[in-house]
């Protein structure tokens, strides 16, 4: 049996943040990130564009050049998923194949 989905995100987690922000660094997608934790924010340098990831009272929001920012969203929001699913995955599963095609991150699972 097989099935196809798509999940919807929104940034709840700073820890699968700082997860997708470390996979992003690894890819190249961005330089560097700091956070300060007593402001509750992370600041992200993407190739001398700086964004800003603040801590609301629902969640997440990102701050910077609104066309910067819609672009580096979707992409963050693919790691976020792809970290939160990797984590949370039931112990009768694992991950049988992960592939990247045009930017869409697909993953497929055996149990």
């Amino acid at each position: 049996m097989s099935f196809y989905t798509v999940i919807k995100t929104e940034l709840n987690s700073k820890k699968y943040i700082l997860c997708a922000l470390v996979e992003m660094k690894k890819r190249g997608e961005i330089k560097n990130y700091v956070e300060n934790e007593r402001k509750e924010t992370i600041e992200v340098d993407r190739d001398g564009d700086i964004i800003s990831i603040v801590k609301q009272k629902e969640g997440f929001d990102l701050a910077g050049d609104n066309r910067v920012v819609n672009t580096f969203s979707r992409r963050l929001k693919q790691f976020y998923a792809y970290e939160s699913i990797k984590e949370n995955i039931p112990l009768d599963f694992e991950i049988a194949k992960e592939t990247e095609i045009g930017g869409e991150i697909q993953i497929i699972l055996k149990g």
